[in-house]
């Protein structure tokens, strides 16, 4: 579709996407770095207190539950670096030939 197609209501629906994708991208950004600390400091305990300490199993759990917030994170980098996710077929060839 070209410019010339759009509506003045595409253009707002445009702008609002990019905004959006500008908070996530924000966000995303401060979150890892919160979630880096949060790792850092798990694992440095972890290798502090040695694999037989009764901590271990609940700081494996904040690992673990960080972990799974940094490929959330993953998530709102993708969302605001396409300015939304929008999936589409593709043949296996046409990507990588």
């Amino acid at each position: 579709m070209s410019w010339a197609g759009w509506l003045p209501c595409d253009v707002e629906r445009k702008k609002i996407t990019d905004r959006a994708g500008a908070v996530a991208a924000a966000a995303a950004h401060d979150w890892n770095d919160e979630l880096t600390v949060i790792l850092s400091s798990v694992d440095n305990l972890l290798e502090t207190l040695g694999a037989e300490h009764q901590a271990c199993r609940f700081l494996l759990e904040v690992r673990a539950a960080a972990q799974r917030c940094a490929w959330k994170s993953s998530g709102l980098l993708n969302f605001s670096a396409r300015g939304g996710v929008r999936p589409s077929a593709a043949s296996l060839e046409s990507l990588i030939s």
